[in-house]
C-alpha cells in the first residue's frame, strides 16, 4: 500500500489516525533530537530478512526496548536473520 491508499484504508473504517511527517532517523539518539508529539509511544522499525533473502519481516518495537533476533526466529519458525539492506528496502 501507498500512503494514499494506507489513508483510505483508514478513513474507509473509520480509524483515527494523526499524520507527523520527520526527517527519517536511523537511531534513537537520532530520534531524540526531533521533536515529536507522544514520546511515551516511541516506536522503532527493524527490517530484517532470513539468510536465504526470501523472507522479509518489518519489527516494530516500543523505542527503549531491544530485539533477540535469536529468541524471535525460535518462536516464529524462521531461518536465520539478519538485517536487511538499504538495497533490500528500495528493492
Amino acid at each position: 500500500m501507498n500512503k494514499s491508499e494506507t489513508l483510505y484504508y483508514l478513513e474507509q473504517f473509520g480509524i483515527k489516525y494523526e499524520i507527523v511527517e520527520h526527517r527519517a532517523v536511523y537511531n534513537m539518539a537520532e530520534m531524540e533530537k526531533i521533536a515529536l508529539p507522544h514520546t511515551e509511544a516511541d516506536a522503532k522499525n527493524l527490517f530484517v530478512r532470513d539468510d536465504k533473502k526470501r523472507d522479509y519481516y518489518l519489527l516494530t518495537i516500543k523505542g527503549d526496548k531491544r530485539v533477540n533476533l535469536e529468541q524471535f526466529r525460535e518462536e516464529n519458525g524462521t531461518r536465520r536473520l539478519s538485517f536487511a539492506s538499504p538495497l533490500d528496502l528500495k528493492n
